[in-house]
């Protein structure tokens, strides 16, 4: 009998439990599981290490068919282990969350505007400012001494 190597085997285990720890699968799907385990194991057995085993797997058709495994799960109706049963989620209104989010959207987009013209009028006045002699000349010497504090470490 081949012996797996361990890397592989904990692969394989781990695509086991994605399954059987997230699902209750119904008899119905049994069989297709362990049969597509029995596959993977087989190719498992042929590979030295899991780097090997997992880039043979990835392109291999039992990929495929092992991501189809949670569909066809999904779609069997098998109870999922975790988060609400599909009956115990509330029903949304679509109309209600399109208005909410119309809504935010709106209000972000004008106080946007706002930030833009109150950033333009900022720039606009200043500049205006800047022309008046000592105004102007006031500006510059804060802005010169301003940039030595921050420069010398002293910006405190």
């Amino acid at each position: 009998m081949d012996l797996m190597e361990e890397s592989v085997k904990m692969s394989i285990d781990g695509r086991k439990n994605a399954i059987f720890n997230a699902y209750e699968v119904p008899e119905n799907m049994q069989a297709k599981i362990t049969e597509l385990f029995k596959k993977i194991e087989e190719l498992g057995k042929s590979c030295k290490d899991s780097a090997d085993f997992e880039a043979k797997f990835a392109a291999s058709p039992m990929n495929a068919e092992y991501t189809q495994l949670f569909t066809d799960l999904a779609m069997s109706g098998a109870k999922c282990k975790f988060g609400p049963d599909p009956g115990e989620v509330e029903e949304v209104d679509q109309a209600e969350v399109a208005k909410d989010l119309a809504k935010d959207y709106a209000e972000m987009e004008v106080e946007g505007a706002v930030q833009s013209v109150r950033g333009r009028a900022y720039r606009a006045a200043e500049s205006k400012i800047r022309d008046v002699p000592v105004i102007g000349d006031a500006i510059d010497a804060k802005r010169k001494i301003d940039f030595l504090k921050t420069i010398t470490g002293r910006n405190k």
